[in-house]
């Protein structure tokens, strides 16, 4: 391995170690230890999500804790905000670091390879559509949008959407429980079926766009091709290589 990548893998794998090992991983432990900071308690929980995210910390864990910490309405900005910031962090450390070893990976897997074109053709709807898909995790979609030839702004452009919808419900669940609010909890709970409603829908645009809803005819239908052979359920399976190497695996959750 290259000396570079070794030495911008080492702090991520320390992130991803520390994350898993020292910080509470309930919305309620997350929320003290936010508070304790005291005024700068909300800039503490916006630079959690940007540190967090690439080291595969679960966002509907620190959403959660965000509408405990400071209730439905700034919980829920600042959980959009961080996980944007969070995603693009992501995005960065994958674009920089681990392009060139997924490009290579994706020569050898054919799941990776399909991802990989459904990316590059139609990246921002691509994108929003597994950015909203229940059980599709962020930061394994984030790794692999950056180390595809999805460019910048398509891909801020559909994780700011599709954070919006998947960060709300769990930043609102968090106020429920906290204030003991049947009603905020049932919101939560409709957010995330219409979340997955949307999903749905946008998945199946994908496949049944018309061949002349996109230049060049050959290109839409491989695009189409690309998308119907990749289903919502195995964009939660890749395993998208970690700068240096090793595998991200998907966690179970990921707003």
């Amino acid at each position: 391995m290259p000396p570079g990548r070794l030495a911008a893998a080492l702090p991520l794998a320390a992130l991803v170690i520390a994350a898993a090992v020292w910080l509470p991983h309930s919305p309620a432990g997350l929320r003290d230890l936010v508070l304790a900071a005291g005024m700068a308690a909300p800039a503490v929980a916006l630079a959690a999500w940007v540190v967090l995210t690439p080291a595969l910390f679960p966002g509907p864990v620190l959403a959660a804790a965000g509408g405990l910490a400071f209730g439905a309405a700034e919980g829920t900005a600042l959980a959009w905000a961080g996980a944007v910031l969070g995603g693009l962090a992501a995005f960065w450390v994958a674009r920089t670091s681990a392009r060139g070893t997924v490009i290579r990976l994706a020569g050898r897997s054919p799941k990776l390879a399909r991802v990989q074109a459904v990316l590059e053709q139609r990246g921002f709807a691509a994108v929003l559509a597994a950015r909203i898909t229940p059980g599709v995790p962020a930061t394994a979609l984030n790794y692999a949008a950056g180390a595809s030839p999805v460019r910048v702004r398509p891909f801020t452009a559909a994780i700011a959407i599709g954070a919006l919808l998947r960060t709300t419900p769990y930043a609102l669940l968090g106020d429920g429980l906290g204030s003991g609010s049947a009603l905020t909890i049932a919101v939560a709970a409709a957010s995330i079926a219409v979340g997955a409603a949307g999903a749905l829908l946008l998945a199946r645009g994908l496949r049944r766009a018309r061949p002349g809803s996109e230049p060049g005819t050959s290109r839409a239908r491989a695009t189409r091709e690309a998308i119907r052979l990749v289903p919502m359920s195995e964009w939660a399976s890749v395993h998208v290589p970690e700068p240096g190497g090793s595998n991200v695996r998907r966690s179970r959750n990921g707003p």
